[in-house]
């Protein structure tokens, strides 16, 4: 199958993503299961899709009471978006074809911003990303244990390893709203 070599971790810092380097972004062949897993990552409501919209949308809301919250959620919402294209192109690679839709049970469904929480209190706010992110570390692991393509099984460990960080981010600023 085609390889795509990996972008280099995002210039944003080391304190976002982990320093691990991401692996190839390869398959071992077609596979239409894969394939709408992975489609699942990108773009139903609890996607890496979402992860960016609302990261984004949180720091706009955090900028003026508190900025250093607001650069934090616009950096992670980048090391998201380098997990949306990673999980684009396993799509394409595994012969899905990477809409903003999904399958879900034998219905069409469009990802749109009703996914993304309006949420403005910080404590909560936190609270849901951080509950967002443990979420998404078990569903990846869950992920890739059931895969047997070694590639994208390491790719998800690999995109979990930022997930961690973030959880440690989100614990972060939660410690301090307990303080």
């Amino acid at each position: 199958m085609n390889k795509k070599e990996p972008n280099a971790n995002i210039d944003i810092g080391p304190t976002f993503q982990s320093p691990e380097p991401y692996p190839p972004i390869q398959v071992e062949g077609k596979n239409k299961l894969y394939a709408g897993l992975m489609h699942g990552n990108l773009v139903a409501s609890a996607s890496e899709m979402t992860a960016v919209c609302q990261y984004l949308y949180d720091g706009w809301i955090l900028e003026p009471q508190r900025p250093d919250a607001a650069k934090t959620m616009h950096a992670i919402a980048k090391v998201e978006m380098h997990h949306l294209d990673i999980f684009g192109n396993l799509v394409r690679e595994l012969g899905g074809d990477p809409t903003y839709a999904v399958q879900f049970r034998q219905r069409k469904q469009v990802w749109n911003g009703s996914y993304v929480s309006n949420h403005k209190n910080f404590f909560h706010l936190m609270q849901r990303n951080l509950l967002a992110e443990q979420d998404t570390i078990a569903k990846y692991l869950r992920q890739a244990s059931m895969i047997q393509d070694p590639n994208i099984s390491a790719i998800l460990r690999r995109i979990v390893l930022d997930e961690q960080v973030h959880v440690q981010i989100f614990r972060k600023f939660l410690d301090e709203c307990i303080q």
